[in-house]
């Protein structure tokens, strides 16, 4: 069977299969065939059917649409084995059976001179292969080209222009490409093979890796891309995915060279090269970029190889691009509380906004973290720890060895400077790595280096006005002024307070410095303000706020602010623990480290310990006790408050038990929730068969009334039955009703028509007079059985009306025409079924026969109503006179345009009436009469409910 095989992202290796005939659905939703976890997925994403042995793929809508081979796949597309699919980071192919094809039919196969050995996976551009190169006995990757690029000969020429100038590229870091050619049709580069993949695939297989391993993949990286700087390339989409290792575990760049045929293929996609989560916010605007475009992207590669996620998260392509360009990022310290703060800057600045504001250069990044790792082993060299998982934060002596070390380095860039220029360089460094604000980066040099002539020229972000600068510089001086004013104080007061008096003078006169540096210093002030109090206050002081805080953060753990606890407890030692007062540190030791080390987490334990048995417990209760109703409402409640707690806690672990047990609870739920509806379904069923049956009673009582001439009593009982039938009054707005409600309507609407089609026949002339109807007599006698019940073969009918609903709504007057005795019978004393038979008969023997009553009855009874024929057929029925009534029904349908409004109407009086002629027919005995009937009411009115009532 063909299948499904995801060759990269976070489900890579997943599978499945489907069968001729079959389909399957992929997407984020737990009930897909093929079930993603990539959030640029939809729920359900896309649906892939056969019709015979031809698959098809449809985009079920998604939020981001679905690729294939590289293009939205618009409508149904039919798939050809080989063709790639793609979702966000997820590449998927289509492949036939595992068993019955080597994974493409490549597999053994020679081309321009390799043989090909094992497919590895899928690119945009093509399947890569691991495969031999003969003439050399040299393993290599071997990209060959999907057939649907080849057939673009523009794309194909750049193609191969490209790889040939790529193979001009060597470099220790980056994958080099050997070779370029066609054969037969098939387009194919080889280039270097890296036998342990990307680091996506490593990132992917261990879930994190060490900060040693993620400072060398950067570096690696960087190298790389100080060579594509010097050769005046922009690679523009650098991404783990492109970042390959190799067997001793060193990392080269990918694709490097090959830009902008990818680029081609990849604007036909969305308009916007490169991979929207690691994409620098003037490549998404598409403004002109340069090599400070992969500087961005690879700060984002940083970012995601120490925590494990993307920079932004976004349910579309779209949303991700808005924050890429508008939102600030998480602070790596957030997700990953040890990581190093002069790590941290270094994303920072390699993420900042403006590439002004970026490193210019990516060697000034492999510098920077070549110093943080000479320090670092230094650190491990001295206390005995192995440079082997994450790296703490450096103390202050190491922060000043790093700043002197990036010092000594610039200074033999620049050469012999002057004495202060050194010591404003140092502090300036200094600032850079180790103050506390994470937008530091500012303060670095802000120019803004040329690209080679091989890149185009870039809009580098905002321009700067001189007055800005001059602002932000003033700002800046004023920083460094107070960080030499406080650096070799230890406790003094007054040289807190100048530094602190010449921030906030610095700032008021210079409104006009950017809304960064203004923070920066105004942050600044705020942490040498409380530096300040710490100096200025007593024991007794001390020990007051301790308590304070000690209350604020148990009162903060039972609001679920866990994270929030630490912070001000933390935040206290930090403020109290470099102080040379003694009692203070003994406050800061004794008091709120041991809180802190000892009894800080066995609190937020136990808060979570006691509401999650408290809501675990409630939950079990209900589901004791209950009906299903007020389990579903019990659980309903207990989830509405863990999802409160889970959207207030700001610990990320403690995020995820809380919605552990969510989930746990909304599992209960919905189970409670079937239970209840299945429940529910059951009372309304049986409240449905209880209340049909008694509205049948009443319907069948309604039927005798009408024929006795009570319409009154018909509409009343309807009424009674609505406002008294429990079941009715509990369930009729559900739809498992709405027959019920639609029979009680049509009985309603079938009185009015009866007596309002009575009125017309006695108004409007149809009926013959005395005179007529001697005359008529004459020559059409009336039928034996309407003599029988008027007691005449001369009595002349006539029937009365009245125009209101009312309790004797007809009733018919005899004229003898000998003796000219007029005899008056309501329509209760015609009390038998043959008398209503032969009344019936009657009013029909003077329709047939009187000229212009058949014309003058098949008009409507109202505007867009039904012909005064239906109304008649319909009374008739009441009488059971069914045989005397068809005739009516016959005749109204025969000769009404299918386009009146009231067809549908008309033609479910005539399916009745069929129904009815058949059963008044098999009474007779006439069994064959009655089943071609039958026949035919199956057959042209099979959905009218006369038909599908009777079964």
């Amino acid at each position: 069977m063909p299948r499904l095989l995801v060759e990269k992202g976070p489900d890579r290796g997943k599978s499945v299969t489907i069968a001729v005939g079959g389909q399957i659905v992929a997407g984020r939703d737990k009930e897909a065939n093929l079930q993603l976890s990539d959030t640029m997925a939809s729920r359900r994403h896309f649906l892939i059917a056969s019709k015979g042995s031809v698959f098809g793929l449809k985009d079920l809508n998604s939020a981001n649409g679905t690729l294939v081979n590289g293009r939205q796949a618009a409508g149904a597309h039919k798939l050809a084995f080989g063709d790639s699919i793609q979702i966000g980071e997820t590449l998927i192919s289509w492949l036939p059976d595992e068993q019955t094809d080597t994974h493409g039919g490549l597999i053994g196969q020679q081309i321009g001179g390799y043989r090909i050995e094992e497919r590895l996976g899928r690119g945009a551009m093509g399947t890569v292969y691991k495969a031999t190169q003969l003439s050399l006995g040299r393993t290599v990757a071997l990209k060959v080209l999907s057939q649907d690029l080849v057939k673009d000969e523009k794309f194909c020429e750049m193609f191969v222009k490209e790889a040939r100038a790529a193979g001009s590229l060597n470099h220790p870091n980056i994958i080099q490409v050997y070779d370029v050619g066609d054969e037969g049709g098939q387009y194919f580069f080889s280039m270097e093979y890296a036998s342990k993949g990307s680091v996506l695939e490593e990132l992917t297989s261990k879930k994190s890796i060490t900060l040693a391993r993620a400072v060398k993949v950067i570096k690696d990286a960087c190298n790389a891309l100080d060579y594509a700087e010097r050769k005046g390339l922009v690679h523009r989409d650098i991404k783990p995915d492109n970042l390959m290792v190799t067997e001793d575990d060193s990392v080269k760049l990918g694709d490097l060279g090959l830009a902008m045929s990818t680029q081609e293929l990849q604007a036909e996609q969305d308009g916007v090269f490169g991979t929207p989560h690691y994409i620098a916010p003037e490549q998404a605007m598409g403004k002109a970029i340069d090599h400070r475009a992969d500087i961005y992207a690879l700060g984002a590669t940083f970012y995601r190889t120490l925590t494990g996620k993307t920079l932004f998260t976004g349910a579309t392509v779209k949303e991700i691009l808005k924050k890429q360009v508008r939102e600030p990022h998480t602070p790596i310290t957030e997700t990953v509380p040890d990581c190093p703060h002069a790590i941290a800057r270094i994303i920072d600045r390699m993420l900042a906004k403006n590439p002004a504001e970026r490193y210019q250069h990516a060697s000034e990044i492999a510098n920077d973290l070549s110093d943080w790792e000479n320090l670092a082993s230094r650190k491990a060299a001295s206390d005995g720890s192995a440079f082997a998982g994450r790296a703490t934060g450096l103390s202050a002596d190491q922060s000043q060895q790093l700043a002197d070390l990036t010092r000594q380095r610039k200074l033999i860039i620049v050469g012999v400077i002057a004495l202060i220029a050194l010591f404003g360089a140092a502090f300036s460094i200094w600032f850079f790595v180790f103050s506390g604000s994470s937008t530091a980066n500012n303060i670095t040099s802000n120019s803004n280096v040329a690209p080679s002539n091989n890149t185009p020229p870039t809009n580098s972000g905002p321009v700067v006005s001189d007055e800005v600068k001059a602002a932000n510089k003033a700002l800046d001086d004023a920083l460094l002024y107070a960080e030499f004013k406080i650096s070799d104080s230890k406790d003094d007061k007054e040289a807190y307070k100048a530094a602190i008096a010449r921030l906030e003078e610095k700032l008021a006169e210079n409104p006009k410095a950017t809304d960064e540096r203004k923070k920066l210093v105004t942050d600044r002030i705020s942490e040498l303000k409380d530096k300040l109090d710490a100096i200025s206050k007593g024991a007794a002081a001390v020990a007051d706020e301790w308590d304070q805080t000690f209350r604020d953060s148990e009162a903060a753990i039972t609001e679920f602010h866990y994270q929030a606890a630490a912070d001000l407890v933390q935040g206290f030692i930090n403020k109290y623990q470099d102080s040379t007062n003694e009692e203070i540190k003994k406050i800061v030791e004794e008091r709120a480290k041991d809180y802190y080390t000892r009894m800080y987490g066995a609190s937020v334990r136990n808060h979570y310990e006691t509401f999650s048995k408290a809501m675990t417990r409630e939950v079990e209760d209900a589901e004791k006790s209950q009906t299903p109703e007020l389990k579903a409402a019990t659980a309903e409640s207990v989830l509405a408050r863990v999802r409160d707690a889970q959207g207030t806690c700001d610990q990320a672990d403690y995020i995820g038990y809380l919605k552990v047990l969510g989930d746990s609870i909304e599992q209960k739920l919905t189970l409670f929730k079937s239970q209840a509806a299945a429940a529910e379904r059951t009372a309304v069923e049986d409240a449905f068969t209880r209340c049909s049956g008694a509205l049948q009673s009443v319907l069948e009582a309604c039927r005798r009334d009408a024929a006795r001439g009570d319409s009154k009593m018909v509409s009343q009982r309807l009424r009674d039955f609505e406002l008294s039938n429990t079941d009715y009054i509990a369930y009729s707005d559900r739809p498992r009703f709405k027959p019920i409600l639609d029979d009680i309507n049509r009985r309603e609407e079938q009185t009015t028509l009866e007596y309002q089609s009575l009125l017309k026949l006695v108004r409007a002339d149809a009926m013959p007079d005395i005179i007529e109807t001697n005359d008529l007599l004459k020559v059409h006698p009336w039928p034996a059985d309407v003599v029988s019940f008027f007691g005449s073969a001369q009595a002349v009918l006539t029937i009365r009306v009245k125009s209101d609903l009312d309790n004797e709504q007809w009733s018919i007057e005899l004229s003898d025409a000998k003796s000219g005795k007029v005899t008056k019978i309501s329509a209760a004393e015609i009390d038998t079924r043959d008398k209503r038979m032969a009344l019936a008969a009657a009013v029909t023997h003077l329709i047939t026969y009187h000229a212009g009553t058949w014309a003058a009855l098949q008009k409507p009874v109202a505007s867009g109503g039904p012909p005064i024929l239906v109304g008649l057929f319909a009374w008739m029925c009441e009488l059971e006179a069914y045989d005397a009534a068809w005739s009516l029904i016959d005749h109204a349908w025969k000769n009404l345009d299918a386009k009146d409004p009231s067809y549908a109407l008309v033609r479910e009086y005539y399916a009745w009436g069929l129904l009815g002629l058949a059963n008044s027919m098999a009474g007779r005995g006439d069994k064959n009469g009655a089943q071609q009937l039958l026949n035919r009411l199956e057959s042209e009115f099979k959905d009218t409910r006369a038909n599908q009532g009777r079964k």
